[in-house]
């Protein structure tokens, strides 16, 4: 289902990487440590937003920032979903991270070097070519790389269509705070993020609903707190939810957040109502983290799955 230009989602991403996912029974540190199926694919935010879209059947723009010798590689992995490419080249290769899952412990341990620095006039370039696609929707995504300043991310919004694009940021630490005074539409930070930005510690869910609400009384029309296994809080216009996905096997934290954005801009791009957006973006999240990692094609999710994941998914109205 390709949508019209008007409601045409674009996802930025400036630090991109190759992500490597190893699963294990358990790390076992300072010994050899034999793995089950291990995956590396093109990733970062924006990226794996953008492949979300693609299986929900919109037709997404993916742009980033990208280490030049990496371009191919990113847009053989793209191509096959039918997702556009703006890619703005920087010398040598992006980051590669490394995630540990333990299917024993539960847990998954992220090591994420630093990426290839970037300056200011590969942004505005960015910006320009962005701008020419005149997204509806632009989905601002993931941390800052090395030479560009905390306002990276209102740079790069002042290079859009005034008033005739909505921006959904999820980012985090001062790049987060500094693009908030450009009035996003939608943030979804988790609770840590939002109680790094706050500065104080965010322990229950009524501290997370006021800290919601410190965040629309800056003008942020809608709020999404994701929480883990938890679920997470959607406050919209006309709602506060809070929504729990059925529990799944968790394969992977790669692209789990990224996930759940890709179904909140689906979901403006569709003028979703509240509760339909946090099925979609819970059912989402839910089947990125089970998804096959390994598997023929990345191990992207089906829709079927997301769409049973998000029928299944707790809704409560607060």
């Amino acid at each position: 289902m390709q949508r019209d230009a008007t409601s045409r989602i674009a996802t930025v991403t400036l630090s991109p990487a190759l992500d490597l996912t190893i699963r294990m029974p358990r790390l076992r540190p300072g010994e050899v440590n034999r793995t089950g199926p291990a995956e590396l694919r093109p990733a970062g935010k924006g990226v794996n937003v953008a492949v979300m879209l693609a299986v929900l059947g919109e037709a997404p723009l993916a742009a980033a920032l990208l280490g030049q010798d990496d371009i191919p590689a990113f847009g053989q992995f793209l191509r096959p979903f039918g997702i556009d490419t703006e890619f703005v080249p920087l010398a040598g290769r992006c980051r590669i991270n490394v995630k540990l899952v333990e299917a024993e412990a539960g847990q998954v341990t992220d090591i994420n070097p630093a990426g290839p620095p970037a300056s200011l006039a590969s942004l505005e370039e960015l910006g320009a070519r962005l701008a020419r696609h005149a997204p509806g929707i632009a989905v601002l995504a993931g941390s800052l790389p090395q030479g560009l300043p905390p306002d990276a991310w209102v740079i790069l919004m002042r290079a859009l269509p005034a008033g005739g694009c909505k921006l959904l940021l999820d980012s985090s630490g001062p790049a987060f705070e500094a693009a908030l005074a450009a009035g996003p539409a939608l943030v979804k930070p988790n609770r840590a993020e939002l109680a790094g930005l706050l500065g104080r510690p965010l322990p229950d869910r009524p501290a997370l609903i006021q800290a919601a609400l410190e965040l629309r009384a800056r003008g942020v029309e809608r709020v999404v707190v994701s929480d883990g296994g938890a679920g997470a809080l959607f406050l919209w216009p006309e709602a506060m939810l809070w929504a729990r996905p059925p529990k799944v096997t968790l394969t992977t934290t790669v692209g789990a957040g990224d996930a759940m954005v890709a179904g909140l801009a689906a979901a403006m791009a569709r003028d979703l109502d509240a509760e339909a957006a946090a099925r979609l973006a819970s059912g989402c999240a839910a089947a990125a983290v089970s998804r096959d990692v390994g598997a023929m094609g990345g191990g992207v999710p089906r829709l079927e799955e997301i769409q049973r994941l998000a029928a299944a998914t707790e809704v409560e109205a607060l």
